[in-house]
């Protein structure tokens, strides 16, 4: 059975898009598996890990990380090759999809839950993440989310509009079949979704909004 290491935060909460993309593959390919939690102080300090990231995989004594190659990994290996979602076709948009997600909405949501997920850290993490993350951003969480939510551009709901017209002409991402990059989008949904009330998508993004509640059901099952 695949072991996956799952980023953890207070009460068990689970709150990473990367984690969440591979589990939503997982559950849509209906492949057993079993979580094992851990926070990111406990990543840091373990030789295990090294400079692999999370989620980190052990399949049959093998170690995969990057959600990415996980995701590939699990389709090579469980998928016979006519139903694979990963091919000569279709590699490439999904690369341009976990490419666009990682640096423009996964950018955006994090301009508006940069400290809030402070509130749902581990109680080991929050030093961790706030010393980091005031280094990263160039001033403290609190005062980067503050003058992000604040300014009159407002990133994630330019990402909302770019996703409700892809879904106006298809019903999903790639045209009329679900793929792994409906697992990538909705993997950066879902954390915003968990972290902070700041990622609602507004009702007008209503293509969007249906297509994320449908496979909410579907690949949480």
């Amino acid at each position: 059975m695949i072991t996956l290491y799952d980023l953890s935060g207070k009460n068990d909460l689970r709150f990473s898009p990367y984690c969440w993309r591979v589990k939503y593959l997982l559950n849509f390919r209906k492949i057993a598996y079993k979580t094992s939690p851990i926070c990111f102080t406990e990543r840091l300090g373990s030789s295990f890990f090294g400079d692999a990231k999370l989620p980190t995989i052990i399949d049959d004594g093998i170690k995969v990380s990057d959600s990415f190659n996980i995701a590939e990994h699990i389709e090579y290996k469980y998928i016979d090759i006519d139903h694979r979602m990963f091919n000569t076709e279709t590699k490439s948009s999904l690369c341009f999809i976990n490419q666009w997600s990682d640096h423009f909405l996964n950018t955006a949501i994090l301009e508006r839950v940069a400290y809030d997920i402070i509130s749902v850290l581990d109680d080991r993490d929050i030093e961790y993440f706030t010393e980091s993350r005031s280094i990263r951003f160039g001033m403290h969480p609190k005062d980067f989310q503050d003058y992000n939510t604040k300014k009159p551009e407002n990133n994630f709901n330019k990402c909302c509009n770019f996703l409700d017209k892809i879904l106006q002409k298809q019903s999903y991402l790639l045209g009329e079949n679900i793929t792994y990059a409906e697992m990538i989008v909705l993997g950066s949904l879902t954390w915003g979704e968990k972290v902070s009330k700041n990622t609602e998508i507004k009702e007008e993004f209503e293509k969007l909004s249906t297509w994320k509640s449908e496979l909410a059901k579907l690949l949480n099952s």
